[in-house]
């Protein structure tokens, strides 16, 4: 909802950031006196030109009943859109949306506002961007929160006060995005707490990573002819690094006559590419039922015949059991794990395995696995100046030595060399794993 403070100047009559909540509601009574339910919730292009035309009206008149008729036109014209996003969009959302430099929107327990801006790692306060963007009201948040969800079937309540979801595509969301909600008391503070992550509504092309620096073109070549050699490939790095918008650019590389399957949870990777197969993994209800896990899809995914098999993120033992399994049976693929530097990747894809298998993978058992199914870990991290950067391209050896998964550096970021506008990687081994290429 908008504030309730009028400021006036000399001239004319202001509104500060916002309008009253009482001109709000007014406008929003007298829409819903003229339209049926149906024709707001779920309106046609005509009921919406309809709609946008009588907020318009409605506005200016409830604005000249209180005493504002000389407002700044400009003024007015901002309050019935803010209404006009509040009845038929996503309220404080809209103008966020709208924005291509964006890949998350994150509202916190006290209300403010913060954007995630692509190529970047530190959140943003919305008003830095937008700077007549007002603080929404609780209860507006209520009702976008309450929109959000109900395009698949989830709400948010005492009872499940933390929700999860995916969000299908629209013309408000082209790619689609994720929604995490938590609201009070377990969100400490008066407001909820919500994520909105946005998806790429197209493929991230090398020449992307490039302009941000994220590695030259040296490196984009390699790993070029890693892809078309079918080498098996893991992407690593932390939290918010770009896991998987490099994974998307590396997909790009697959020649078109060679059939893809993505398990992904949720599916958030986008290609152009003539024959692909998406699957997602499903959570559990409450009950504990109908789930359906990363681990379930591998093993459907290697009966679709596939030439490449791409896993989102690999988070269960299970997954990573299957998708090593499947690789080692000379299906080339690709997947991410969370982990700072590929020796914590091998430990990680170790106590997964270990803890999250019935019964449990050795350590060396799957040390083993990683061995013989895993060609190349790409390491991705974040720079002293907060910029992504391919941090290390590491050669997995074929056999263990001393009974470890060796892992020979071929190309390191050398942070110590660089600066900001000019990274600096050095090539420091030479790529002597080959595969036996699939006709």
């Amino acid at each position: 909802m908008l504030d309730q403070y009028v400021t006036r100047q000399q001239s004319a009559p202001t509104l500060e950031p916002g309008v009253t909540s009482e001109i709000a509601a007014a406008v929003v009574a007298r829409i819903n006196a003229e339209f049926s339910p149906d024709q707001v919730l779920t309106p046609d292009d005509d009921a919406r030109s309809q709609i946008v035309e009588r907020i318009r009206h409605w506005t200016q008149a409830e604005l000249r009943q209180q005493g504002f008729g000389a407002v700044d036109l400009r003024v007015e014209a901002d309050l019935a859109q803010r209404i006009q996003h509040q009845m038929l969009g996503l309220g404080f959302l809209e103008p966020l949306l709208g924005r291509d430099d964006v890949s998350e929107i994150m509202l916190n327990q006290d209300g403010s506002l913060w954007l995630m801006r692509k190529g970047q790692v530190n959140p943003t306060p919305v008003a830095e961007v937008l700077p007549d963007t007002t603080r929404p009201s609780v209860t507006e948040v209520r009702i976008v929160i309450d929109k959000l969800l109900g395009q698949v079937g989830r709400r948010v309540s005492e009872a499940e006060p933390i929700v999860a979801a995916k969000l299908p595509r629209s013309p408000r969301l082209p790619a689609g995005a994720r929604v995490n909600v938590v609201i009070p008391p377990i969100a400490n503070g008066p407001y909820p707490e919500m994520n909105v992550r946005l998806y790429e509504p197209k493929p991230v092309p090398p020449e992307q990573l490039l302009a941000w620096g994220e590695m030259d073109e040296e490196i984009a070549a390699f790993l070029q002819q890693a892809v078309l050699g079918q080498m098996r490939i893991v992407v690593a790095g932390g939290t918010a690094t770009g896991k998987t918008t490099l994974l998307s650019c590396l997909v790009g590389f697959i020649p078109p006559e060679q059939r893809i399957v993505f398990v992904e949870d949720p599916a958030e990777i986008f290609v152009e590419h003539p024959h692909v197969v998406s699957l997602e993994a499903r959570p559990a209800t409450t009950e504990g039922k109908y789930g359906v896990r990363v681990g379930d899809l591998v093993t459907t995914a290697m009966r679709m015949s596939p030439r490449w098999l791409v896993v989102g993120e690999v988070r269960h033992g299970d997954a990573a059991v299957w998708l090593m399994r499947a690789q080692m049976s000379d299906h080339p693929g690709m997947s991410t794990i969370h982990a700072d530097d590929p020796k914590s990747a091998v430990e990680t894809l170790c106590l997964l395995a270990m803890i999250d298998n019935d019964p449990p993978v050795r350590y060396q058992a799957t040390k083993t696995l990683i061995a013989r199914s895993i060609d190349l870990f790409v390491q991705i991290g974040i720079d002293p100046w907060g910029v992504r950067r391919v941090t290390r391209i590491g050669q997995v050896a074929s056999e263990l030595k001393a009974g470890e998964v060796w892992i020979d550096d071929l190309y390191l970021y050398k942070s110590e060399q660089s600066t900001r506008e000019n990274p600096v990687w050095e090539k420091v081994g030479e790529l002597t794993r080959s595969r036996t290429m699939m006709k």
